[in-house]
């Protein structure tokens, strides 16, 4: 992705263009190739759902439950998701996950939820997926910034 590509990204979420941001995630080539979608009709509790687990989704050991590396994209992709409202003060991401696996997750579908449950100097957001907790801790990089030229 290029700059301008990047900018126009940007853009689409400072105009609050859901649909299109959903649009631009679900045809990207990383989601259509993990077979996992986004949607975004609730900006504020956005879900990534692998509609189908596929036998590329399931553990490395002949198990059939979910491998633990797809879940961690799924929760970090699901907790990034919310940083899409704050792209006016510059980009997000995951600075750290900690995820805490419970058992195995055993599913034909997957839905991951996450919401924001704290705002200050770094967002808290958390994800979900059936009986595995996840937390996530996300700083947005346009609250770097400021907090930087606050001190």
């Amino acid at each position: 992705m290029n700059l301008t590509q990047l900018h126009r990204i940007r853009q689409t979420a400072i105009d609050q263009n859901w649909e299109g941001m959903e649009s631009f995630f679900n045809s990207s080539i990383q989601l259509r190739h993990s077979g996992i979608r986004i949607d975004l009709t609730d900006i504020h509790k956005p879900l990534v759902i692998i509609d189908t687990v596929e036998e590329y989704h399931k553990g490395g050991i002949g198990t059939e439950a979910v491998n633990g590396a797809v879940i961690a994209m799924l929760a970090d992709l699901a907790i990034g998701l919310l940083g899409l409202t704050h792209y006016a003060e510059g980009m997000t991401g995951t600075s750290n996950l900690s995820i805490n696996y419970v058992k195995p997750l055993l599913a034909k579908k997957v839905i991951v939820s996450a919401e924001q449950t704290e705002v200050g100097s770094a967002l808290r957001r958390r994800s979900q997926i059936g009986n595995i907790g996840i937390r996530g801790h996300v700083t947005g990089a346009g609250h770097a910034r400021k907090e930087a030229a606050d001190e």
